[in-house]
């Protein structure tokens, strides 16, 4: 483990940085486009000045990318290389998308995935091979071979890949490469996120890309500590974040280099800032949206898995694509013959919704989001946790959906038999699965909305 040295960066005066950043005072100036943040963090990035003429910054967050090529005239030029052939053919050519597209093909019409939708254990070798990664050797889980999980990941993000309940198959995708980049890089950077938004990892790339930027070849330890000192003058709550930016437990520097070489945007060797890295820095700004694939009109076929159940207990029900969480939650009441006498909540790619009477904490209201948002596309995830103490979790998996009669919540098929709440006694009676006797509480249920 690298060691951290502790710097105190102080300005004329005595007085030190942060205490004149939280003051509103006289603004720090250096060149290069995050020079205003990055004078102060370390002697490599410069010397620092004072502009005593300059109105209080009313602005305390570190500014964007959009704003820096407003500012500077040669943020504006990098972004203009942004717009040729050399950014699109960095970013189809990148490691990322280059093992995304391999692990698509190897996948191809079809292969078996686990209940953690990843490849088998029989397939992570040849899966390796296509994405031409050495042998991992003996591993538990696909998910534990980092760079393939990473592939896999990017490869459903981009829209390559398309994850089932028990499948995977390539997909194909009209997407042009900086827009399979930009959405194959998002997943990245939120699966590697532990923190509830899934924004931690980028929050620590774009600070790394400003740091590189401004002072290229930064070595280290003194790149930790000047990526340090940008991302404490963070606001309060993305700096707590910042701790749970890569699951492994890495250093925030390490994690933001070891991404951002395998995504293109930087070179890892000279550790300067790419083409590419440049025309993403604003990106990272402003993620893309989930990409739009449903209408009002929609009907969706989900299935519900109950977590942790062996043999599984599951259902498959049809609903319309409009249908909120606040009428999800009452439809898995219905098909899993639930009290209803427990609070609940949804997990949607990292955000908690419920209802909001209950008043729990960082919870949005889930009135306001509906599966067309939550579920975007085939094969897309949330999770459903029903008592809050025994944590009866269920996994709701978008198999298809597309245009169809207006419906009622529909039972179509399932799988074993119900387990029952608080039974007192230690062998509680089943409560047989019976699909008609479903779907006629499901009727029942929609006539009295």
């Amino acid at each position: 483990m690298s060691t951290r040295r502790r710097c105190r960066w102080s300005l004329p005066g005595g007085t030190n940085l942060r205490q004149r950043w939280d003051e509103g005072g006289a603004d720090l100036v250096a060149n290069g486009p995050a020079g205003r943040l990055l004078d102060s963090l370390d002697r490599a990035v410069g010397t620092v000045r004072v502009v005593p003429n300059r109105e209080p910054r009313r602005d305390r967050s570190v500014r964007t990318g959009d704003q820096q090529s407003r500012a500077d005239p040669a943020a504006r030029a990098d972004a203009a290389v942004g717009s040729t052939s050399t950014v699109v053919v960095a970013a189809h050519g990148c490691v990322l998308l280059t093992r995304a597209r391999a692990v698509a093909a190897f996948v191809g019409r079809g292969r078996p995935v686990t209940a953690k939708a990843v490849l088998r254990r029989a397939d992570i070798l040849p899966a390796c091979a296509a994405a031409r990664l050495p042998d991992p050797g003996r591993v538990v889980s696909a998910a534990d071979v980092l760079a393939l999980h990473r592939a896999w990941t990017a490869a459903q993000g981009a829209g390559l890949l398309t994850v089932g309940a028990t499948r995977a198959c390539a997909d194909t995708t009209t997407d042009d490469p900086l827009e399979q980049w930009r959405h194959g890089v998002t997943a990245v950077l939120r699966a590697e996120s532990d923190d509830p938004g899934r924004r931690s990892a980028t929050l620590v790339c774009a600070a790394a890309l400003d740091v590189l930027t401004t002072s290229p070849g930064l070595p280290d330890p003194r790149f930790g500590d000047a990526l340090e000192g940008l991302l404490n003058l963070l606001p309060p709550r993305d700096q707590v974040t910042i701790g749970h930016a890569f699951r492994r437990g890495l250093l925030p520097e390490t994690g933001a280099l070891e991404v951002l070489a395998e995504c293109g945007a930087l070179d890892p060797v000279t550790r300067t800032v790419t083409p590419l890295g440049r025309w993403a820095r604003p990106e990272l700004d402003r993620p893309p949206a989930p990409r739009a694939t449903w209408t009002d009109g929609d009907v969706l076929e989900l299935r519900i898995n109950l977590d942790r159940f062996r043999p599984p207990v599951w259902r498959r029900v049809r609903l319309p694509a409009t249908t909120t969480l606040t009428e999800l939650h009452e439809i898995i009441q219905v098909m899993f013959e639930w009290d209803g006498d427990h609070l609940h909540v949804f997990t949607v790619d990292g955000m908690h919704y419920a209802d909001p009477f209950h008043e729990l904490e960082e919870c949005a209201d889930s009135d306001q989001l509906t599966l067309a948002d939550a579920l975007p596309r085939a094969g897309a995830r949330l999770s459903y946790r029903y008592d809050l103490g025994d944590c009866w979790d269920h996994i709701v998996l978008l198999e298809n959906g597309g245009p169809a009669a207006p419906t009622r919540p529909t039972c179509i098929a399932g799988r074993g038999d119900a387990p029952v709440e608080d039974w007192p006694d230690e062998h509680p009676p089943p409560r047989p699965f019976d699909p008609a006797a479903l779907d006629r509480a499901l009727a029942r249920h929609a006539r009295r909305r």
